[in-house]
């Protein structure tokens, strides 16, 4: 009798209203969410009241970590159902967010030289969320800069640099073209010093704490031009290999976990491959600048799919806090946004003073800001970000009742 009384509940199935939705219809002209479960799935029923990007959000009680279960997608204004496995939801909660995203240009940082806020060719740019500043891998002067989110300078690392006044003697710490620079891993940062073959890691009092890979007793395993850097979620250090066409999986402690790409015309494939970052789901964005487009594959390394929409040969990429995609173009010279499914929704060309880009390089976003390498003008552009929301939530309780 109890599982037939559990079967005949299956039956019903569990209808939950997540807003205050009356007896009535509900009005079209608001943002809405209905959720039913039964015994295998679960079907949201979302009106949109305008455009914008969706997305369907798991919360994790007592941290600010999230789930994003679907999207960001782009919708245009209707009612939607979404179906997904009931495992995706059951006993958890949440909510549905619709929002638009509005990018504005805001100020300059840099000039040619090799002063304090003068850059030669800027190649790499990331954001270090606890110390809330930008480092940037400019390659012409072989150092690194560390600027203040207004953009006060701050340190510089590394150089080219000799010992003694030897030229015959290099330090250790000096740095031959570094091509990017990424924090993460303990409050480590990581560099991919380009010609010389390496990714070297300093720690955040400017001291610098030697090879990550290739280690120095390692016959096997070698770099050639390494280009982009990235940490993920799980303090795993991701670099392109540049004249292998290759991505590397590294730990933090210089062990190679796998490799993909590799030169070749297929779609798992890489030409000229600049720039990479992986979002909290695992997946992996690639600049393939050689096949003009990003290259996405999932956490094991298997292709998944690419974005080509108004792309030429894209340099730099970079996953904003809401799962967009941000894209520097060197032969478009545009900063692009897209969904994670390659649908652009807008492009800016330019600096707040009307100046055009010139061969950007590279991309690093924030909460609030975003910030372009735009190398052939030998400068940092930034770049206002505001995002106008409204989210309602939801509950799946358990589908099994007693």
């Amino acid at each position: 009798m109890k599982y037939t009384k559990i079967l005949f509940l299956f039956s019903l199935n569990l209808l939950l209203t997540i807003t205050s939705i009356q007896a009535e219809l509900p009005a079209m002209d608001k943002m809405w969410a209905s959720l039913e479960l039964a015994s295998d799935t679960a079907s949201f029923r979302i009106n949109i009241p305008e455009n914008g990007c969706v997305s369907i959000i798991s919360t994790v009680p007592g941290r600010k970590q999230i789930d994003r279960i679907w999207g960001p997608r782009y919708m245009k204004k209707g009612t939607y159902k979404l179906a997904f496995p009931i495992s995706r939801i059951e006993n958890r909660s949440g909510f549905v967010e619709l929002f638009n995203l509005h990018i504005k240009p805001s100020d300059t940082i840099g000039t040619r030289g090799s002063g304090e806020r003068q850059f030669n060719y800027p190649m790499g740019i990331d954001w270090d969320p606890g110390r809330q500043e930008i480092l940037v891998a400019d390659t012409g002067n072989d150092r690194i800069v560390k600027l203040s989110a207004d953009g006060r300078f701050i340190s510089q690392h590394g150089g080219f640099g000799i010992s003694f006044g030897d030229r015959s003697e290099e330090r250790e710490d000096s740095l031959d073209e570094p091509f990017d620079v990424a924090t993460g891993g303990f409050s480590d940062f990581y560099i991919s010093d380009q010609n010389n073959d390496r990714v070297c890691i300093f720690d955040s009092y400017q001291s610098y704490r030697g090879n990550l890979y290739p280690q120095a007793n390692d016959r096997r395993n070698r770099l050639d031009r390494p280009r982009g850097l990235k940490i993920d979620t799980e303090n795993n250090v991701w670099v392109i290999d540049g004249r292998a066409d290759k991505v590397l999986k590294i730990t933090t402690t210089g062990d190679k976990l796998f490799e993909l790409g590799g030169y070749g015309y297929s779609s798992f494939q890489l030409e000229d491959p600049t720039q990479i970052d992986v979002n909290i789901l695992g997946e992996i964005y690639i600049a393939d600048r050689g096949k003009g487009r990003i290259a996405i594959f999932d956490r094991l390394g298997s292709f998944q799919r690419e974005m080509k929409d108004h792309l030429k040969s894209p340099t730099g990429v970079a996953i904003d806090p809401d799962g967009m995609i941000l894209v520097c173009d060197d032969t478009t010279n545009e900063l692009g946004l897209y969904t994670p499914r390659g649908v652009r929704l807008l492009h800016i060309n330019s600096a707040a003073d009307g100046s055009f880009f010139r061969r950007p390089s590279d991309i690093s976003v924030n909460e609030n800001q975003i910030f372009v390498a735009d190398s052939g003008n030998h400068r940092i552009v930034t770049f206002v970000r505001k995002k106008s929301s409204s989210a309602v939530p939801w509950q799946a309780k358990s589908a099994v009742i007693e």
